[in-house]
């Protein structure tokens, strides 16, 4: 029998996790290793680190965890958008940053009040503090000999995959994400604007999303084949379906990026949604984030001590507008170019003995909150877009809930369109990969065989009429939220 799996590396935010994806799109999670995250006392307090040794055992625990299956393909590699990895000639790790270090806060706000409009062409991202250019300056006013030292700064998910072939490439998606290749993906950028070009000098050669970069060297994946499939949010557009022009989709994980797919590059004029390129040929992205929403669901399950699934069946039982109690989880909208610390919080009508809102109102709360971001920032990645989805696409570890996309649905008066696999981001990794890997004969013939929703979720005429009002007096708490100091 050929090989007809692939082991999927997805570097998340929180975790390293190992999944496995048939050919028919059936996903296992073999493994997950949670991030050894430290705050070094030169970089406290918003500083985040990672220790190279750590992370790559954790790789290579992942890896064997994988060693019964005798039909893997190849090994593909995905990850959070913004960690970055700074090595040296050898190749050596000299900082392992992943994407919650914000460090270089300072030297990003810096490249920005000088050349903000030149960084958001060339890269469609701001603010640049999480981008190469911003830490390198950190490195080189914290730790010059450090910096000094730096050949390359690769991102996380494709320099765990040279620690497995020793080729230093990386994704252009990856690579654009980061500030050290325009969006294009025709030549690199250098967002510090020294004469000797520091962006190109420190940015790895570039390959296409799902290209093979080498050959694992040793072990039991010795010659498996090493595929560089880009960010895990592309990744997850993919995983969705949305890979044509007009698309929409949200991966709701940790945080809720919502996205439409472009046939070109466009920028929004305010410079408040990124642009990005996609991991498929020939695609572009507007992204209008929509916030820490998984983080924020955890956080307060955590707080309440309620485990997911009897949150989720208590927030579906609360009632549309969950008796008047309403949450302000983050800002309204996106606005990269002015992106700052607010306030949030959780209301609900006085006196508590004529409301009395339970646990399962503030759970649903949280949820409308969700959908009511969600559907702010799908209108306004649409106004820069041009197009208007005629569905969403919904991934991501929150689309785990039962509860979410019937919300959702309403919210934005649209069908819902429920990913296979809460997974997504490691299934459209390996749609990606397959055509490298021999799996399929072409990215069309992957997406027919191995994605699909698990469900459609449509709208109910009522309670999307009913949404209208809500979410005019969420957008009004929002406004209220933003004035605080």
């Amino acid at each position: 029998m050929p090989p007809d799996l692939t082991l999927v590396i997805d570097a998340g935010t929180s975790a390293l996790r190992a999944v496995t994806v048939s050919a028919d799109g059936g996903v296992a999670v073999v493994a997950r290793e949670p991030w050894n995250t430290v705050t070094p006392e030169d970089a406290a307090p918003f500083g985040r680190e990672l220790d190279a040794t750590s992370a790559q055992a954790a790789l290579l625990r992942a890896i064997a965890a994988a060693r019964g299956e005798s039909h893997i393909a190849g090994i593909a590699f995905t990850g959070q958008r913004e960690g970055l990895v700074f090595v040296d000639d050898a190749g050596d790790a000299l900082l392992v940053s992943p994407n919650v270090d914000a460090r270089a806060a300072a030297a990003g706000m810096a490249i920005d009040a000088k050349h903000a409009a030149e960084v958001y062409r060339a890269t469609g991202h701001l603010p640049s503090l999480m981008q190469a250019a911003a830490k390198l300056a950190w490195m080189r006013e914290h730790r010059p000999r450090d910096a000094a030292r730096v050949r390359y700064a690769m991102p996380l998910a494709d320099w765990l995959a040279s620690t497995l072939t020793g080729e230093r490439r990386a994704s252009r998606c990856l690579l654009v994400e980061n500030g050290l290749l325009d969006i294009t993906a025709a030549a690199p950028f250098d967002a510090l604007g020294s004469p000797s070009g520091a962006g190109s000098s420190i940015a790895p050669p570039s390959v296409a999303d799902g290209s093979i970069v080498g050959a694992c060297r040793s072990g039991d994946t010795a010659q498996l084949p090493v595929v560089l499939c880009g960010g895990d949010t592309q990744c997850a557009l993919v995983g969705t379906g949305a890979v044509e022009a007009g698309a929409g989709a949200v991966a709701a994980g940790w945080s809720a990026p919502v996205q439409i797919v472009t046939p070109s590059v466009v920028f929004d004029a305010a410079m408040r949604t990124w642009a990005g390129l996609h991991v498929v040929p020939d695609r572009w992205i507007v992204e209008s984030n929509a916030g820490e929403t998984g983080r924020v669901w955890e956080w307060l399950l955590s707080m309440l001590g309620v485990p997911a699934s009897d949150a989720d069946a208590a927030a579906a039982a609360s009632p549309a507008g969950a008796h008047d109690v309403m949450a302000v989880l983050g800002p309204a909208r996106m606005n990269a170019a002015a992106m700052n610390a607010g306030v949030g919080g959780l209301t609900f009508p006085l006196p508590i003995v004529m409301s009395a809102p339970d646990r399962g109102d503030l759970l649903r709360a949280a949820l409308e909150a969700t959908a009511f971001a969600i559907r702010a920032n799908l209108k306004q990645a649409e106004h820069v877009a041009g197009v208007r989805a005629p569905e969403l696409r919904l991934g991501g570890g929150m689309s785990r809930s039962d509860a979410l996309p019937r919300i959702l649905a309403d919210v934005i008066d649209r069908p819902v369109y429920v990913a296979s696999t809460p997974e997504t981001s490691a299934l459209g990794a390996a749609a990606l990969a397959a055509p490298a890997l021999g799996v399929h004969d072409s990215l069309t013939a992957a997406l027919a065989a191995m994605v699909r929703p698990s469900r459609i979720v449509e709208p109910a005429a009522r309670t999307a009429a009913q949404y209208e009002d809500l979410y005019e007096r969420w957008l009004a708490m929002c406004e209220t939220f933003g004035s605080m100091p």
